[in-house]
């Protein structure tokens, strides 16, 4: 069964993603602060939050995605992860489902002829994520 907990971190995700679709900018403090939260409620899982977090710097750097709440959101679905095979999962299907969430985007783009934006969003992409991995078992 699922916990409770889990529901709201997937509504959540859900409101954030359809913000960041609509205005492609999330408060800082809305996001700091449910981090909080979940660290709070799953102290346990530390140490797969903090891989998350690095995985996230890491893309962030790359350019693989291009803002402070997609590496914020990364975190808040890592810690809900409770083994390193399940992250290694998060990491796959976040990397797998950005390419084709950016291709689409690229194709939108050049089928409407008009230039690709320097940001789009990209936490959608984490709620995807967080319902595959939910089918899973894995959260």
């Amino acid at each position: 069964m699922i916990d409770f907990f889990v529901w709201i971190i997937l509504a959540f995700i859900i409101v954030v993603s359809i913000i960041d679709f609509k205005v492609k900018a999330i408060p800082s403090i809305f996001l700091t602060s449910f981090l909080f939260a979940v660290a709070v409620i799953h102290p346990a899982n530390l140490i797969y939050g903090l891989c998350g977090f690095i995985m996230a710097i890491l893309l962030f750097e790359s350019g693989f995605f291009g803002g402070i709440g997609d590496i914020k959101v990364m975190t808040i679905v890592a810690f809900m992860i409770s083994n390193m095979k399940d992250l290694f999962i998060l990491i796959f299907f976040v990397m797998l489902i950005g390419i084709i969430w950016k291709y689409y985007f690229y194709l939108q783009f050049k089928a409407r002829r008009k230039k690709l934006p320097d940001e789009f969003p990209f936490i959608p992409v984490f709620a995807f994520t967080y319902i595959i991995l939910m089918i899973l078992g894995a959260i």
